[in-house]
């Protein structure tokens, strides 16, 4: 395949008198020495180049001007938090296929929802790869995309000379790839010696679902291995020590990010809940006076349990107990024990799960 493609690449780009210019894309350069023999006098335009940056997609001025011809202004401030982020040389850009299909599809239902279009064009295996190193024990990748997954940024030295046999060499070839085929941004860029370091970060929100869709499927995939018995154990027996240690325990084998908001510890807990078939898991029903973050119901009624759990997330480590003292107050002020037991249940405990960073309590 390397000598006919080198063949091709000779006999078009080279000896052939009808052609003035070419152009040949990619997100990675082909390595020279194996592709390119005979043809010379390349010149190469990576990302990080000023030359043609503008060109890898569309500008603010011509996003601007697409949506005002399909009188679409009012999505200008979705679009540029979904599509835009990207910055090639010295022109930030958006991403055009998302553009165009974003466009496409609101111009028959201007009530349709953000869409990641980008994201559904490729099995988006380089993310996936990332996952398997942490899959195997990497803490040092998990902490990293924790931050980057949080709004964080990341500093690696940069080669616009990798190519796709070495993506696996080291763990900056992985960081390299992510970034030149787009799952990345750039931040800022400097040279220290010979080495150019870049700063990176995830462009927008289309490329934040992508981290987290395959971190979601990873994790639901990885929970079917834990040893979720002790902890139903705890809850049933009211052992608050033993629930701690067992929730926390599988706080650290997750991908964390949202900022470890409540929405995040509510989909974490309820996900681990749901791995027993005792109980039936009730996520944010309404209930009593309020609304329930999480209720675990028996499938029989009479003389049955009901468990209510209310979930708080604080910032700070020393704001767990008063998160914990307002949990409490928030479960006793809806009533919810008063509703489950008109509706049978004979026993209602009630549970304050306090959560900050990797810490519950």
């Amino acid at each position: 395949m390397t000598a006919f493609i080198r063949s091709l690449f000779e006999s078009a780009l080279k000896t052939n008198r009808s052609l003035e210019l070419a152009v040949i894309t990619g997100c990675l350069r082909v390595s020279r020495e194996s592709i390119f023999t005979g043809l010379n006098n390349l010149e190469i335009f990576s990302v990080i180049r000023s030359g043609y940056g503008e060109y890898f997609g569309f500008v603010q001025p011509e996003v601007d001007a697409i949506l005002a011809a399909y009188d679409m202004e009012d999505k200008r401030r979705d679009v540029k938090k979904w599509y835009d982020g990207y910055r090639f040389g010295n022109a930030e850009v958006y991403n055009p296929w998302s553009i165009i299909c974003f466009v496409k599809e609101h111009i028959s239902d201007r009530d349709a929802l953000m869409a990641p279009y980008w994201a559904n064009t490729s099995s988006n295996s380089i993310v996936k790869s990332l996952i398997d190193q942490i899959d195997k024990g990497d803490a040092e990748i998990k902490e990293q995309l924790e931050h980057l997954m949080n709004g964080g940024s990341l500093e690696k030295p940069i080669h616009e000379d990798i190519t796709y046999d070495s993506i696996f060499d080291s763990k900056d070839n992985l960081w390299n790839f992510l970034f030149f085929a787009g799952y990345l941004k750039k931040i800022s860029m400097r040279q220290e010696g010979t080495t150019r370091y870049l700063t990176m970060a995830v462009p927008n929100l289309e490329v934040a679902y992508i981290y987290e869709n395959t971190i979601s499927t990873w994790f639901d995939q990885k929970k079917k291995s834990f040893q979720i018995s002790p902890l139903y154990a705890a809850i049933e027996e009211g052992d608050t020590g033993a629930m701690e240690q067992e929730i926390c325990g599988f706080l650290e084998e997750t991908i964390s990010y949202f900022d470890y908001g409540e929405r995040y510890y509510h989909g974490f807990l309820a996900g681990l809940l749901k791995q027993n078939e005792k109980y039936r898991v009730l996520s944010n029903r309404e209930t009593g006076l309020g609304r329930a973050d999480i209720i675990l119901k028996t499938p029989r009624i009479r003389g049955g349990r009901a468990i209510v759990f209310e979930i708080k997330a604080v910032k700070r480590f020393c704001d767990m107990e008063k998160g914990c003292e307002e949990a409490v107050r928030q479960i006793r002020e809806p009533k919810y024990e008063e509703e489950l037991k008109q509706e049978g249940y004979g026993e209602v405990m009630h549970m304050a799960s306090v959560f900050s960073g990797k810490n519950a309590q």
